[in-house]
């Protein structure tokens, strides 16, 4: 078993502890799993105005645990993104509240503060992706213009589910991280596209909490199990893209919950009906395949469900005010 502490905030602190405890050398900002305890690598990003991050994608060949403990220092914010394939279980505990993840997929981005433990244990065979940023509330309200940051920061943790997943990763939040992911790095200008992807996933994450918490005036009170079903829907609408989503009733049956709390629960996490939200994804998905340049609107209309492509044509130039004639790249 490998097990790993840390209280640092400091992520070039960080790779150099993680580097010694593997026993490994730090090579352009990055180091290698030793084969004992998996394959892959952590890698350390600076970002503009002084952010870093760490990226993860590596695969465990023993029980992995790595924990963050609690500082009681300047308060500082990490947002995270995990994307962990589970081989039996995954463990992840916030402040003393524990979530066993038993399903094949764990996707989720979530805030947690240095003034929390935060641990993962890990079985033998997960693959782990993801990314950690580090950030304090002065940023925040310098270089995203939220100008009551404290106040967003204290409605999002004071949130019964904030500990772990207030804002499932959608498919924009994946189009960002899959990006992160699969840069290459002989590209003269992959650090900027990589600082860019970072960023944008960043800004994304705080226009919406931004948003939400303008929009509370009650606190929003969802259980831990209700949000593990929402993703479990929002994965099962999207999967298909060519064919419309299973109803509502069939939909409430799978969460196990009335159809008037499925809708009323995923209106308040994902911020638009369930339809809304498909039809979204659909026309999100549109735009990627055009913008590839590797497709062409007959292609990219049948991909998205569209026998008709007059009536893609009209669905896409409501969503984005052009014609996929005219978003090809």
């Amino acid at each position: 078993m490998f097990s790993f502490e840390y209280s640092t905030t400091d992520y070039q602190e960080l790779l150099e502890n993680l580097a010694r405890a593997f026993n490994v050398t730090i090579t352009d900002n990055r180091i290698y799993l030793p084969e004992k305890v998996g394959k892959g690598y952590i890698q350390l990003v600076l970002l503009p105005a002084g952010l870093q991050a760490l990226i993860s994608n590596y695969y465990i060949n023993d029980l992995y645990y790595l924990k963050r403990t609690k500082t009681n220092s300047d308060e500082y914010y990490t947002l995270r993104y995990d994307d962990i394939m589970i081989s039996d279980k995954l463990t992840l505990t916030i402040n003393d509240e524990e979530l066993n993840q038993t399903e094949t997929r764990h996707t989720s981005i979530y805030l947690t503060s240095n003034l929390f433990d935060v641990s993962y244990l890990g079985t033998k065979g997960s693959s782990i992706k993801g990314i950690n940023i580090i950030f304090n509330e002065e940023w925040i309200a310098k270089y995203l213009g939220i100008t009551n940051s404290e106040e967003v920061l204290s409605t999002y943790l004071s949130l019964k589910t904030a500990s772990y997943n207030i804002e499932p990763a959608d498919s924009i939040y994946r189009t960002y991280f899959d990006e992160i992911l699969t840069i290459n790095t002989n590209d003269l200008l992959w650090l900027a596209i990589m600082q860019n992807r970072i960023l944008l996933l960043i800004e994304r994450f705080f226009s919406r909490l931004y948003e939400k918490s303008r929009s509370l005036t009650h606190h929003v009170r969802i259980s831990k199990q209700d949000i593990t079903r929402l993703i479990g829907i929002e994965s099962t609408i999207i999967n298909d893209l060519t064919s419309p989503p299973p109803t509502i009733e069939a939909l409430a049956s799978i969460a196990a919950m009335s159809t008037a709390k499925l809708k009323r629960i995923f209106k308040d996490v994902y911020g638009t009906g369930i339809y809304s939200y498909y039809q979204k994804q659909r026309m999100q998905k549109a735009r990627e395949m055009l913008l590839s340049g590797d497709f062409s609107v007959k292609e990219v209309g049948l991909h998205v469900g569209y026998a008709n492509l007059s009536n893609f044509a009209t669905a896409f130039k409501k969503e984005f005010s052009v014609l996929p004639s005219q978003a090809k790249g």
